[in-house]
């Protein structure tokens, strides 16, 4: 028949009503004829607002973002698409043609199934899979760990307040101070002291990416969109940390292409992905770090002014070690007792020991100290750490204060070869003869020391 008549359109209006899912039916030249309960209920529209109206309108005034009907009249076959609801829901169509007796159109039925949640699940498991694998690579992933901070120097307590009074906010922070400081420990009391504390805490080395890369590694990638992209896509760095934080380290080797895509996802609030149309909404709290004068860099036009203003926004300058000297002794207690702890090995070391310690200025900062605290736990088989443990441009430059006269230098040089003798050798007798020496003599000698020791 050429044109459905009142009765039947009124047995298919109450037919449709039983379905759970989504049914919208247009006429063989694209006007809505009917629509069930389901989808008013999916779309949030009302079937008056809808019923008489050609598809074609409808696109145009943003109910749908595309129609499956049109479609289907061009093709004349069954055509399935996502689709995006007005109210922002995700849904499935499909449109299936009926013909008449002359093999005309008459009818487009199209069922329409949301999948906003399925997509979201599929969005959460494809982020959860993204998150395991990045710490296989250069990337860190933390949620829940906990940051220590040592802070004894006025300098360090007055930047551990400021991060009380800015962490609680989603404001942009900048760390600054030389190689080993402990920028990252800031940049974890951060994110632990804010709200995302349970969200993911991403932190990339700008520096270790190949400049090639670095875009799609932080904003990710369509499927296809270059040579070598993986087939289905990949998520970038950003959009994993949506909700939580982003620690770019080494910001300053941040090549300026890159730059200037950080600065509109800084702007907007949106990441496009390398290949990609529409850009993808995200919350993410920004940290970046350096060791390098950024302004020097703004100065000589290798980083751009204005992303360096929306990164500075709030600026810690964290000081060396030798700038805070109250800080090595609590560093040198608290990371021996770690690794004493973590390997469960019983050691102590002499108050002169620690002296030496304390002295030195460290140019390698908290990062040196910490590895020097594990050598020294795992590499000395004396249960007491002795100054002749020492590594030697640490005892020199203890020696060489001029404060230390020289008799007392080369005491303390003989001890140190005397000791390592014993623990090579295991035996007084080895030892001594390895020394050229006599076996009483060297059982004096360390007689001696252990007494000094007490």
């Amino acid at each position: 028949m050429a044109v459905i008549d009142t009765f039947l359109r009124t047995r298919l209006a109450e037919v449709i009503e039983w379905f759970p899912d989504g049914v919208y039916v247009v006429n063989g030249r694209g006007y809505t004829l009917l629509v069930n309960s389901a989808y008013e209920a999916l779309s949030g529209t009302n079937r008056r607002e809808l019923i008489g109206r050609h598809m074609a309108e409808l696109v145009e005034n943003g109910f749908i973002n595309q129609s499956v009907s049109l479609l289907v009249l061009e093709t004349k076959k069954t055509m399935s698409m996502m689709q995006n609801l007005r109210n922002g829901k995700e849904v499935i169509v499909t449109g299936n043609p009926v013909f008449n007796n002359q093999g005309e159109i008459e009818l487009v039925v199209t069922s329409v199934r949301d999948i906003t949640q399925l997509n979201r699940i599929t969005a959460e498991l494809e982020k959860a899979k993204e998150l395991s694998q990045l710490n296989r690579h250069q990337y860190q992933v933390t949620t829940h760990k906990k940051s220590t901070v040592i802070a004894q120097s006025p300098q360090m307590r007055e930047i551990l307040e400021r991060v009380k009074q800015v962490a609680p906010f989603p404001t942009s922070v900048l760390l600054s101070g030389p190689s080993g400081v402990g920028k990252e420990v800031i940049a974890n009391y951060i994110h632990q002291m804010s709200d995302r504390s349970q969200q993911p805490f991403i932190k990339v080395n700008c520096a270790a990416i190949p400049d090639a890369l670095l875009e799609s590694e932080l904003f990710g990638y369509e499927p296809g969109a270059f040579t070598g992209a993986r087939k289905e896509g990949k998520t970038g760095l950003f959009e994993l940390a949506d909700g939580g934080t982003i620690l770019l380290d080494e910001i300053g080797d941040m090549p300026l292409p890159v730059q200037a895509k950080l600065l509109r996802v800084l702007q907007d609030l949106r990441v496009l992905r390398v290949g990609a149309i529409q850009p993808r909404a995200i919350d993410v709290r920004v940290i970046s770090a350096t060791n390098r004068d950024l302004f020097d860099l703004v100065r000589k036009g290798r980083f751009r002014e204005d992303l360096y203003y929306r990164l500075q926004v709030v600026e810690i300058r964290i000081p060396p070690l030798r700038e805070r000297p109250e800080d090595v002794e609590a560093l040198v207690e608290h990371y021996f007792h770690h690794y004493s702890a973590a390997y469960r090995v019983e050691k102590r070391m002499r108050p002169d020991t620690r002296h030496i310690l304390c002295q030195y200025n460290w140019p390698g900062n908290v990062r040196e100290l910490k590895n020097m605290m594990e050598s020294l736990i795992v590499s000395v088989p004396s249960l007491v750490i002795e100054p002749h443990h020492l590594p030697l441009h640490i005892q020199s430059n203890q020696g060489t204060s001029g404060s230390v006269p020289l008799k007392q230098q080369i005491q303390r040089f003989e001890r140190q070869i005397v000791m390592e003798a014993l623990e090579r050798h295991r035996t007084y007798r080895a030892a001594a003869k390895a020394l050229g020496m006599d076996h009483s003599t060297l059982v004096k000698k360390v007689q001696r020391w252990q007494k000094e020791q007490i």
